[in-house]
């Protein structure tokens, strides 16, 4: 099974930072696999260290999900 995949804002991959909506205020990348896009991942959610001020997600066409973490 995939792991889940994090990524520092500056070190993620082009594609998924062109899916953020933030403007310029993102911190973390994260790829969640197919097979844990329904799972509550708490340490991933907005208020969190991952995305203090808000997380975006977006669904990727195999069923993967893209949450980006902003501070802003």
């Amino acid at each position: 099974m995939e792991p889940i995949k994090v990524w520092d804002w500056d070190d993620a991959p082009a594609e998924l930072k062109a899916l953020s909506p933030h403007g310029g205020d993102e911190d973390w990348v994260a790829l969640v696999p197919k097979h844990m896009a329904g799972r509550f991942i708490g340490w991933m959610e907005s208020g969190s260290s991952f995305g203090c001020c808000d997380v975006s997600e977006h669904e990727l066409p195999d069923g993967s999900i893209v949450r980006i973490g902003a501070h802003a």
